[in-house]
C-alpha cells in the first residue's frame, strides 16, 4: 500500500483526530491535496503527485506521524486577534438594524457576530461577510453553509410577513 493510499483511507479518522487536537481542518484547494489544516496561523498540507509520492508541508508530517504512532501532538494556538467588537457591532446595527439575522427578533445583550461564509470554508473576516445573531440562534445554525443560513433567514421573513 502506498503512503498516499494509506492517508486517503485514514483521512476521515485523521481529520477527526486533528480537530480533536485543536487544528482547523480546511477544504483541499486542488486534486493533489489529501488533507489541509491550520495549526496556529500556518497552513499545513499533505499532498501527492501524479505518481503517488506524498509531500508534507508545515506541521503536517509531525501530525501524521503522531496520529500513526499514537504520539502526542497539539495544534499551535492561533495568534490572538485584536478585538474590534464594539465598532463592528455598531456598524452591523447601522447596516442591518437591531434584529437577529436568523429569527428576526430584536437583539438583546446576548448577540454574536456571525460569518455568512464560515472562515473555515474560506470566508473573509470582513464586515461584508458578517451579521448579528442571538447566541442561541447562532449555536443552532452551527456550521451551516451560506445558502442554508440564508434559507433560515428567508423562512423567518416569510413567517413574519404572514402575521
Amino acid at each position: 500500500m502506498t503512503a498516499a493510499t494509506e492517508i486517503m483511507e485514514q483521512s476521515e479518522k485523521f481529520i477527526r483526530w486533528l480537530s480533536g487536537r485543536g487544528a482547523q481542518v480546511l477544504q483541499p484547494t486542488n486534486q493533489w491535496e489529501l488533507v489541509r489544516f491550520k495549526s496556529g496561523d500556518k497552513t499545513a498540507v499533505i499532498y501527492t503527485n501524479k505518481v503517488g509520492r506524498v509531500r508534507f508541508t508545515g506541521d503536517s508530517e509531525s501530525a501524521w506521524k503522531a496520529f500513526k504512532t499514537g504520539g502526542a501532538w497539539r495544534a499551535t494556538p492561533a495568534t490572538a486577534r485584536k478585538t474590534r467588537r464594539a465598532p463592528e457591532v455598531a456598524t452591523l446595527l447601522a447596516r442591518d438594524g437591531p434584529l437577529c439575522f436568523f429569527c428576526l427578533a430584536p437583539m438583546d445583550d446576548d448577540m454574536t457576530i456571525e460569518h455568512l461564509v464560515a472562515r473555515t470554508h474560506g470566508g473573509p473576516n470582513h464586515i461584508s461577510n458578517k451579521f448579528l445573531a442571538h447566541r442561541g440562534c447562532n449555536e443552532r445554525a452551527g456550521h451551516l453553509s451560506a445558502p442554508e443560513k440564508i434559507r433560515i433567514h428567508v423562512g423567518a421573513a416569510k413567517q413574519r410577513a404572514t402575521y
